[in-house]
């Protein structure tokens, strides 16, 4: 059933959702819905996706989306969007998007419970709180929304380590403290972290280099320390790493050139001291502005090669002065 974008107003209060055995798709997504997402839709036991993005929903989430399918038949493991059900087989509950809502209170450990769950998107609600360790039995989770919420405490280290089928992690502008969990680097099909503008505050592990098929890291606008892991390097597919705004300090470690997809580096607000290294294949190197230890001749590595890609280079509020060419390759 899919009601998106009629612009329907009033409240969401349907004591008899739950009746609803036989329905497998909700699509209220896009109106001017109000009110608190009903207990009811938990008896909802054929359901494979719900959508409510985009309304005006309030209250806090019933913890009986839990037992959403919970009376259902179970699917084989391989069910998922890359590879569907087979012909007779149910496809339990897969997808929730409650995202860009005014939902408030915590996020339900109950969540956890649904251990077919695919995407989970929470976007921009006034969520509050710690992120539960329960979610860490979301084992074939792959996009992972809890951004722009107000999120804080710091990340369970129970969260990562089974979530193998993990793609996407977006928990940026919440207020999570503490340090990203070494457990990440068993997430070995992630392919973007996106935790910028939170209040993580401790160095990043050196697990974070054992995600091969890693494309972006966005951490800006927090307060790590530390220095940059060696391990950084080990991040071929890596095409973007924004780091700036942190109290990062130390050297800019010299495997970042065999970064060869890397195209944009975002350092500068750190404490962090380039080396001569190939930024020239990037097509962005903001790697200097207020970055007060700064080598002071690294400017010479771009005035003496040619750079065709390159069209940003920030050095500014440094100590720069001429000097003799580099070898762009060293």
């Amino acid at each position: 059933m899919s009601l998106a974008g009629n612009g329907l107003r009033g409240n969401f209060s349907v004591p008899t959702l739950g009746d609803l055995a036989n329905l497998t798709y909700l699509d209220i997504s896009w109106n001017q819905v109000e009110g608190a997402i009903p207990t009811e839709v938990g008896r909802i036991n054929n359901i494979q996706t719900i959508n409510l993005h985009h309304n005006l929903l309030s209250g806090t989430l019933p913890s009986e989306l839990g037992t959403l399918n919970s009376m259902g038949p179970t699917f084989s493991q391989g069910c998922n969007v890359d590879d569907p059900c087979p012909e007779g087989e149910q496809m339990k509950m897969n997808d929730l998007n409650l995202g860009y809502n005014l939902i408030s209170g915590s996020i339900p450990s109950e969540i956890g419970d649904l251990p077919h769950l695919r995407i989970l998107d929470l976007t921009s609600n006034e969520l509050s709180g710690a992120v539960p360790p329960q979610l860490g039995k979301l084992h074939v989770l792959q996009l992972f929304y809890l951004r722009e919420n107000r999120l804080n405490g710091s990340l369970p280290t129970e969260l990562f380590p089974n979530m193998s089928a993990l793609r996407y992690i977006m928990f940026q502008e919440n207020e999570i403290t503490g340090a990203l969990p070494s457990e990440i680097g068993r997430l070995h099909e992630l392919n973007e972290l996106h935790m910028q503008d939170n209040r993580l505050d401790e160095p990043l592990p050196d697990e974070i280099g054992e995600l091969p098929v890693l494309t972006t890291i966005r951490l800006q606008n927090n307060r790590i320390n530390g220095s940059i892991p060696a391990t950084i390097g080990k991040l071929r597919a890596l095409r973007h790493l924004d780091l700036y705004n942190n109290s990062m300090s130390g050297d800019i470690p010299s495997s970042i050139k065999e970064l060869i997809n890397l195209d944009e580096l975002y350092v500068q607000n750190d404490h962090l001291t380039p080396v001569r290294q190939r930024f020239c294949r990037m097509r962005i190197a903001n790697v200097g502005k207020y970055n007060w230890r700064i080598v002071r001749d690294e400017y010479a590595l771009f005035t003496s090669m040619s750079c065709p890609d390159m069209h940003d280079v920030d050095f500014t509020f440094n100590s720069l002065q001429a000097s003799a060419s580099y070898d762009a390759t060293s």
